[in-house]
Parts: structure tokens; C-alpha cells; sequence
């Protein structure tokens, strides 16, 4: 009788703790809707960030698109290395709903001196045996894509995949 009883607190505690985790995760993102910052070409929909200094151009159909602000991490994996955090900003596509969500387009943002110790192997971004891929720099930031970032072979992966190739990114310095 005793063990049902704690076997119950513990997973009511469980239950609790990823409560408390899920309403902290939900809250640490903020999206944005980017309708009134976007400019509108012939051909395509350009978001434009002059805190990081890029441009990215999407198609004409992701007009409606968001911004959801988020923050990568990158564990240690050296002794006199520290861990390191980083801003992540993901472009949403406008079709995008939580009960069918289509492939974002991750874009990591590291300082020049944390691209460096990355690519020194300092710390980890993820658990993929591949390393984040560089689109594009300026004098302060490296803008890289997460390595598998598409594997999860959302609806649209196709398209965010096909804008990625056609070098949308255009830096700016700051």
C-alpha cells in the first residue's frame, strides 16, 4: 500500500514538473507577424533584420509569413569551455497551424568569436554528427542553417528546402 502511494505522488510529480516545463517552453518563444514589416517584390517577400543585419527573401506565397523568436544552445564539450546560447530566428510559413505545421526555416545566429570555438569543436549545437552549415556572414554574425533541420519531413520541407538553395540570405554590416 505504501509503495502505490509513492509511486502515485511520483508520477503526479512528474506530471507536474512537465507542466511547469511545456508552460516555460511555450512562453520562451515569442512570435511575430511580420505582414507590415515585410517588403513585397514582383517575385518575391523579403523579411529584413536590422538588429543582425540580414535580408532573407521567400516567394510570393509566404506572404503572411511569422517570426518566431527562439534561442539556440550549444553544450561544452571541453573542460575550460563554457556553455553558449545563442538567438535563433525561425521563418514560418503562413500555412503554418498547430494541427498541421509545415517546415520552418531555422536560421541560428552566432557571434564571430562563437562560430570559431564551434567550428573548433568547443561545443555542440546538437546531437547530429554534422555541424550547422554557414549561409552567411557579416562583421558581427554568422547566420548558419541546425543540421537536419528538415529531417522531420514536415508538410513543405520541399519548399522551405528549394527557397534555402536559392541563397535567399543577403548581409548587410552593422
Amino acid at each position: 500500500m505504501k509503495n502505490k502511494k509513492l509511486i502515485v505522488a511520483f508520477l503526479i510529480l512528474i506530471l507536474v514538473l512537465g507542466f511547469i516545463i511545456y508552460l516555460f517552453y511555450s512562453k520562451s518563444k515569442k512570435v511575430i507577424p511580420v505582414d507590415n514589416g515585410a517588403v513585397t517584390t514582383d517575385s518575391s517577400v523579403v523579411y529584413s533584420n536590422a538588429d543582425y543585419g540580414f535580408t532573407f527573401s521567400l516567394p510570393n506565397d509566404w506572404k503572411g509569413y511569422s517570426i518566431v523568436e527562439n534561442t539556440w544552445e550549444g553544450n561544452s564539450l571541453k573542460d575550460n569551455i563554457s556553455n553558449e546560447t545563442g538567438p535563433k530566428i525561425i521563418i514560418r510559413n503562413p500555412n503554418w497551424t498547430s494541427a498541421l505545421p509545415y517546415e520552418d526555416i531555422p536560421i541560428m545566429i552566432f557571434t564571430l568569436k562563437q562560430w570559431n570555438s564551434y567550428i573548433a569543436e568547443d561545443f555542440s549545437v546538437g546531437a547530429a554528427p554534422i555541424p550547422a552549415s554557414e549561409l552567411a556572414r557579416n562583421n558581427a554574425y554568422v547566420f548558419a542553417l541546425p543540421a537536419r533541420w528538415n529531417f522531420d519531413y514536415s508538410k513543405g520541407f520541399e519548399e522551405a528546402d528549394s527557397i534555402l538553395k536559392s541563397n535567399p540570405i543577403k548581409v548587410f554590416d552593422i
